[in-house]
């Protein structure tokens, strides 16, 4: 089962990636770099997530740390996608 869970993870994080690129190929020139922020953000919010679940103890059997991964990786997914819908929407309202 760790396989799954260690595989939505990773489709989850190049979605993000696709995403940010597509947006960024959106943007016009001179914003596009801000989308590297975004996923920057997101890789933060992920890689806490997975060392906040390691100090709680998550990691006590090869299922529970991929569970772990796949909860970080949904949790920067979800903040690269915010990060991106208001770059898009700040851009849109100039």
């Amino acid at each position: 089962m760790e396989e799954t869970y260690t595989s939505w993870a990773m489709v989850l994080i190049g979605t993000a990636a696709v995403a940010a690129g597509i947006v960024g190929y959106v943007l016009p020139d001179g914003h596009r770099l801000s989308v590297a922020l975004a996923l920057l953000i997101g890789a933060g919010v992920g890689v806490t997530s997975l060392f906040l679940q390691a100090l709680a103890g998550a990691f006590d059997d090869p299922e529970s740390a991929a569970r772990a991964f796949l909860i970080a990786s949904a949790l920067g997914f979800v903040t690269v996608a915010a990060g991106l819908v208001v770059l898009f929407r700040r851009d849109r309202a100039r």
